[in-house]
């Protein structure tokens, strides 16, 4: 389901008015970030997006979330009608993963598991 702007100002107000990466604030200029990007099969649903600068947005880039984003991630979305895209579960579930390759393997599981 895509992010309607009811959800955009759920995540303005559960973000403090700041972006998810930098801290700094967003205003009107935010843009959506897919924490499981859709290059990779992430969705565009607002459990999958935060809020955040274009340029913090550009950083990222295609890059899978860290720990410290997920738990971040998390805190936030506790008991939110947002909530949380399963495969972001699986992600934080394998951060013991030897390699990325293995971080990618279990989100590729979760996303197929979805379909």
């Amino acid at each position: 389901m895509p992010v309607t702007p009811d959800d955009t100002r759920l995540m303005d107000v559960q973000q403090g008015g700041r972006c998810f990466f930098c801290d700094g604030p967003v205003g009107e200029k935010a843009t959506f970030d897919h924490l499981i990007p859709q290059a990779y099969g992430g969705i565009d649903d607002p459990a999958n997006v935060v809020l955040a600068h274009r340029r913090c947005n550009q950083r990222k880039g295609d890059r899978l979330p860290t720990r410290e984003e997920l738990d971040r991630f998390f805190a936030l979305r506790r008991s939110s009608r947002l909530g949380v895209w399963p495969p972001l579960r699986a992600l934080r579930d394998a951060d013991g993963a030897a390699d990325e390759d293995g971080l990618w393997m279990a989100v590729a599981q979760a996303i197929a598991r979805q379909r």
